[in-house]
């Protein structure tokens, strides 16, 4: 991941090129496996679901296979041609769109699930308050919340995800929901043989 990525909040045109130079080293290609894990782990079979930041969709498509209804917003287009193109190559059925989240969130009405794998760690520092407010429009009473995010373990400058401590995350989205789970994970990459510090954060509205 670049540093400006890191420093800065990305727009669409930085997110579009970091797809446009290749694989960003946040997309490992395949479903993370914590996604299939909490859902059997919890026997968590939602209606509808929406993936904020889908990136080329492995996830969002791996929930459509068990026939949840899933709704994948995306604001880099190269990214959502992949994920179109991998639904299609995977017979999979779900509702791509091409938007900012926080501008889908005005009218996207609630969902029974949100999954973010990797949105929240960038919006936190420089748009907290409309990440908040983005998933309180999402979701209803009962709804719940997965979110995969960057945690402490590697090097500052290394090329992982932006880091959080355990402490921001809880006081930072236990505003809104509660806990189910809050624990440590390694999160896939680009490179097979690279996983990443990461918190697997499961709540529930």
């Amino acid at each position: 991941m670049s540093r400006q990525l890191k420093t800065e909040y990305p727009t669409s045109a930085d997110w579009d090129a970091a797809y446009r130079d290749g694989t960003p080293p946040w997309d490992a290609g395949k479903p993370h496996a914590e996604l299939p894990r909490v859902l059997d782990e919890y026997q968590l079979r939602p209606r509808t679901v929406l993936e904020v930041g889908c990136g080329s969709g492995a996830d969002a498509i791996l929930m459509a296979q068990r026939r949840l209804e899933v709704t994948a917003v995306e604001c880099a287009p190269i990214a959502l041609e992949r994920a179109r193109l991998r639904a299609e190559q995977h017979d999979a059925l779900l509702r791509f769109v091409l938007a900012d989240a926080f501008e889908f969130a005005q009218k996207a009405g609630q969902f029974d699930m949100v999954y973010d794998a990797g949105l929240y760690h960038y919006a936190r520092e420089r748009k907290l308050a409309s990440y908040l407010d983005m998933l309180w429009r999402v979701t209803r009473p009962g709804s719940h919340f997965l979110c995969l995010a960057g945690a402490p373990g590697e090097a500052e400058d290394d090329d992982g995800p932006p880091q959080v401590d355990e402490e921001d995350v809880r006081n930072e989205l236990g505003r809104l929901f509660e806990f189910v789970h809050l624990r440590p994970i390694r999160l896939e990459s680009s490179d097979p043989n690279r996983r990443y510090s990461a918190w697997s954060c499961l709540m529930r509205r």
